[in-house]
This record gives C-alpha cells, structure tokens and sequence, in this order.
C-alpha cells in the first residue's frame, strides 16, 4: 500500500499564501462592486480562473478528470454553491455582516471532519477555530453602523455559503492523489455553470457591458489571476495537511484584507477591531506553533486519516 507524508506545516504556509491572494481577490472585487454585477464577477472569476488552470495542467501533462471519486465532485459542487451564495448575500446585507458569517467554515469544517472522514479534531484546534470566528466577528464588527439585519433570505444564503465551504473543504481534503491543477479545473469547471445560471436567471443590477469600460477589464483580469493563484494554494494546502487544522489557519485572510484595505484607504480599524485581529492572529499562530513542533506522520494514501493527537 502506496504511503503519504503529511506535512502539515507546509499546508499551513500554502494556506498562508492562499489567503494573501484571496485578499486580493476580494479587494478587486470590492473595487468593482459599484459598476459591475455580481454574477458576472462571479463568472469571470471561475471562467478566467478554469482557462488559466487549464492552460497550466495542459502544459505540465496533467491528467485531466471528470469522474475520480465523489468527493471531487463534492468539492466543485459545493464549492460554486458557496460562491454563487456568498456572491448573492453580498449584494443584500453589508459586507461585515456577510463575512461574519462565511467565515464561521472552520467551526462547522471541525464539527462534520470527525463523522464524515474521521478526523477527530483535538480541544486546541477547537478553541482555535472559536477564537478566530470570534476574532472575525469583533474585526468586522456587523453591530455597528446602520444595525444588524435581519433580512432572512441572505442572511440564510451566507449560512449556507458557510457549511458549503466547510463541505467543499471536507472532500478537498480526500483528493491527495489528484493533481492539483486538475482539481481546481474541475472546480472552475462546475463554478462557471452555476455562475452562469445565476447570471442567466437571476436578477442583474448593471448593463453586462460596464464589464468593458474603465478600468473593469483589468480588475476582472485580476481577479481571474487571484482567483487562479489562491485555488492552487488553497487545493495544496487541504490536501497536504489535516482539514480543521488549515481552515483556522485560513482565517488569516481577514488580517490581510483589513492590511491591504488600510493601506488603500488609510481607514485603520478602532480598538475593537484591532483586537479581533489580535485574535485571528494568535489562532493561526498557534496551529503554526503546533505543527512546526510536531513530527510529520505518514498515513495509508487510501485510508483514512489518523485523528488529531493534540
């Protein structure tokens, strides 16, 4: 029976990455919030990012597949559902709001880990994973402003973004044999038919062509580029390392998103928000201490994997 090595720092450090490029992503998509729709967001960046990614397996002679296991299909179907509801709930609650409550994935990702492939997350990753929501929660702060909503239909979209995450992550995590470039055509493959459902049946708030006007084309461009870059990370990393552990560590993105806002617009978070970033960061800190202090384990590549000993 073939053998793996887990290397769950080195998952760790391509979540890292992931998250610095979907910060990115969502920064350019924030740049075009005012001018172009969603949905057509949305389907630039799983059509680009399917190109790219094709280009990419095609030129390094991996193996393309439509059919491997139903956790590939797991992954690419409950991933677009993720995005096209994550996508929906934005243009209907604020973003605070919405974050909030997409990024609770690694509290439910540890919750369903256990039964669904028997990866027992141990007390640290737990509390981990709650520090960092709650970290989220305080550096978004959907209290404050115009008030909490509670509009039912996207705050339950942002919830099912939230458990379609933690799913698509779950089968993610099953795909080691794959190649990564073809796990992630496969996945861009099923987003643009979602995304272009949506776009086909779902009300559109701008004329598709402000899509070609200004400076729309490069910040798709960019978005399909980030798009491509972090789907890459993000597959490298659960499928080197254990699902709950790296979800915590993908909280990061909420640190790099409130630097590269900083930056842009010289709106600095107040003292609450600073501490939930105290938080976030300390969470991912400490599964980054964890791993690099424990010795890599090697599994059966067809098994199952060993529950957290932490």
């Amino acid at each position: 029976m073939p053998l793996m090595p887990e290397k769950p720092l080195a998952a760790s450090a391509w979540m890292l990455a992931g998250s610095l490029v979907f910060s990115f992503m969502g920064f350019f998509t924030t740049l075009l919030g005012d001018q172009v729709s969603w949905q057509v967001v949305a389907l630039a960046r799983s059509g680009l990012a399917f190109f790219f990614a094709l280009i990419l397996a095609l030129a390094a002679k991996a193996k393309l597949v439509l059919h491997d296991s139903w956790f590939l299909w797991q992954r690419s179907i409950a991933g677009s559902i993720s995005l096209v509801c994550t996508f929906h709930a934005l243009t209907n609650l604020p973003l605070a709001e919405v974050l909030m409550v997409t990024n609770t994935y690694p509290v439910w990702l540890a919750l369903i880990s256990w039964p669904m492939i028997g990866e027992r997350p141990g007390w640290q990753v737990w509390l981990s994973a709650l520090l960092g929501v709650t970290g989220v929660a305080l550096v978004k702060q959907p209290w404050s402003g115009e008030g909490w909503s509670f509009d039912w239909l996207p705050l339950l979209t942002s919830f099912i973004a939230a458990w379609a995450t933690a799913f698509a992550m779950i089968g993610l995590n099953q795909l080691k044999h794959l190649d990564t470039r073809s796990v992630v055509v496969h996945f861009s493959g099923v987003a643009c038919v979602f995304s272009s459902l949506a776009l086909l049946f779902l009300p559109v708030e701008y004329q598709a062509g402000n899509a070609l006007e200004g400076h729309a084309p490069w910040l798709l461009l960019g978005v399909g580029l980030t798009a491509t870059a972090g789907q890459i990370c993000l597959t490298k990393a659960f499928t080197g390392g254990r699902a709950a552990v790296v979800s915590v560590v993908g909280l990061s993105q909420v640190l790099f998103g409130a630097l590269i806002e900083g930056i842009w617009s010289g709106r600095w978070l107040n003292a609450t928000g600073w501490a939930g970033l105290g938080l976030v960061t300390f969470s991912t800190g400490w599964i980054l201490v964890r791993q690099g202090t424990n010795k890599p384990q090697t599994i059966a590549a067809n098994s199952l994997p060993n529950p957290i000993q932490d």
